[in-house]
């Protein structure tokens, strides 16, 4: 197993398998592309955009796909996947991010916002064309926008890769993800599995094996350690309850500094090796030694 980390500095970070940069989240803000990183775009997810373009935004009779619909808590604005020219957008986001020397693309928030998203009337048209039943449509216009991405980045030899939400039995129906077309695309899937505390931790091991056993790509799982959130010991617990079935866990901590300080709580911490030790969690511990060597290179009095 590899361990990576989500954050926000542009550059490798010391200790890490790999590092996950956003050169565009569900905010709308873009920045320049780093090297040597895994580039993050977010697709529908657009807060600027949404303010920008309200005609862009997915829409149903549950009204818009925005945050301050009252009948769902959406985390951000979602744009209709139907429009051509935020489809194009996206598209020339990964041609001018692939300009870095990137380790790869990965997209997020590549699907619809819920079920019954979007009925404005681009959607309807192209629902009643493609002469397929709604659920397909939906999972088709996804993966083709997948697939568009995925050749750019192929044909520049880069890594390319994709979040799906953590839904192993709805994903399809809910978000228009199929698991299986998409897999033809992607060189791994990244599920975020984000709880404020993790406790308990059981059900995170049921998500971990539904997904494992669904997807035909290797699985990154990303668990939340930012601030405020979970404790320490909290996050190593979910750590544990997902490292059986993921090739690579990504922690989320969105923050240089704060990574840092978790390796160094982790790495001191006497309890915690005699807490992996009871889970016979050696390819843990080895992630932990190599924690220590890399901060021992940066402060002796580690």
């Amino acid at each position: 197993m590899k361990i990576g980390v989500l954050t926000g500095q542009p550059e490798p970070t010391k200790g890490f398998d790999e590092t996950f940069y956003y050169v565009k989240s569900c905010t709308g803000r873009i920045k320049k592309p780093a090297d040597n990183v895994y580039n993050t775009i977010s697709c529908f997810g657009d807060n600027v955009t949404a303010r920008k373009r309200p005609e862009w935004v997915a829409t149903s009779k549950s009204g818009k796909a925005v945050r301050t619909n009252k009948n769902y808590r959406f985390l951000w604005d979602h744009i209709c996947p139907s429009v051509e020219d935020y489809r194009l957008q996206i598209l020339d986001l990964v041609n001018e991010t692939l300009k870095a020397d990137v380790t790869g693309i990965h997209l997020e928030s590549i699907g619809f916002p819920r079920t019954e998203y979007c009925t404005c009337s681009r959607c309807v048209e192209n629902h009643k064309e493609s002469n397929l039943e709604w659920t397909e449509w939906r999972a088709k216009t996804v993966t083709e926008l997948v697939a568009e991405a995925s050749k750019i980045v192929k044909e520049n030899e880069k890594s390319f890769s994709v979040t799906i939400l953590p839904d192993p039995c709805f994903g399809k129906e809910r978000y228009g993800e199929d698991f299986h077309a998409l897999a033809e695309y992607v060189d791994f899937f990244l599920v975020p599995i984000y709880d404020m505390s993790y406790s308990p931790t059981y059900w995170l091991e049921t998500l971990a094996l539904d997904f494992s056993k669904q997807l035909k790509k290797p699985l990154y799982i990303e668990l939340y350690a930012s601030n405020p959130g979970p404790k320490i010991k909290n996050i190593l617990a979910a750590i544990v309850s997902v490292a059986n079935y993921a090739d690579q866990i990504i922690l989320a901590t969105h923050d240089p500094c704060l990574t840092k300080e978790i390796q160094e709580k982790i790495v001191t911490d006497n309890e915690i090796v005699k807490f992996l030790q009871r889970h016979k969690c050696e390819h843990i511990t080895n992630i932990i030694e190599n924690w220590k060597k890399e901060l021992s290179g940066t402060d002796s009095s580690l």
